[in-house]
């Protein structure tokens, strides 16, 4: 389990450009040992076998970092590392803590895709869409179901506020997609809607 270094903020006042995570007795001397902030600036590479501390390193380090006042952003795609930080956020940090979990259904994170794209992302975010998609319903996947789905998200990122429940609806509702296709501005998308998917 990580601990914060003692005296940390004693540590940070006296030099607040290194991160402290680990000490030294070269010498006979202890010494506290960390990196530079500008070198970490440079990006770093933490290799070793299984156990030797890899994890615990990063832990020391960004519990350091909170220590200090700095911003933390930590991707933990398991859980268990930031499950350990929330440990060590001091009081006066509490506020500064944004806890995404998306396996918590306590807590579900709401995010729409098809919500504020730049129009010149849009073929873009529906070529990812479709990757994922395809992931998904491998077996059942066909290069027609490909082309109307496409077009499908293509027509819906042009509407505002539209979600990916309006895809079953583009297919299911006509009143629902002579709106979508009003406002569509890609001729390629507009035509398979009036000409290809009404005939």
């Amino acid at each position: 389990m990580p601990e914060p270094a003692q005296n940390m903020s004693e540590q940070y006042h006296a030099n607040p450009k290194v991160n402290f995570f680990g000490s030294t007795n070269y010498r006979n001397l202890n010494r506290k040992f960390g990196i530079k902030t500008d070198d970490r600036r440079r990006h770093m590479y933490v290799i070793g076998k299984t156990g030797m501390g890899k994890t615990t390193l990063m832990e020391n380090m960004i519990i350091n970092d909170i220590y200090a006042g700095h911003g933390v952003g930590l991707v933990d795609p398991h859980g268990d590392t930031a499950e350990k930080i929330i440990n060590f956020i001091p009081p006066n940090r509490i506020n500064d803590v944004v806890y995404f979990n998306p396996a918590d259904v306590g807590y579900p994170i709401g995010f729409n895709i098809l919500e504020t794209i730049n129009p010149d992302h849009k073929h873009l975010v529906a070529s990812g869409l479709m990757g994922i998609f395809k992931k998904i319903w491998i077996d059942m996947w066909s290069s027609r179901m490909e082309y109307i789905l496409n077009n499908t998200i293509l027509a819906l990122l042009d509407f505002p506020g539209t979600t990916l429940l309006g895809i079953n609806r583009m297919l299911a509702d006509a009143n629902y997609r002579r709106r979508i296709v009003r406002n569509v501005r890609d001729p390629v998308v507009k035509a398979f809607w009036l000409n290809e998917f009404a005939s």
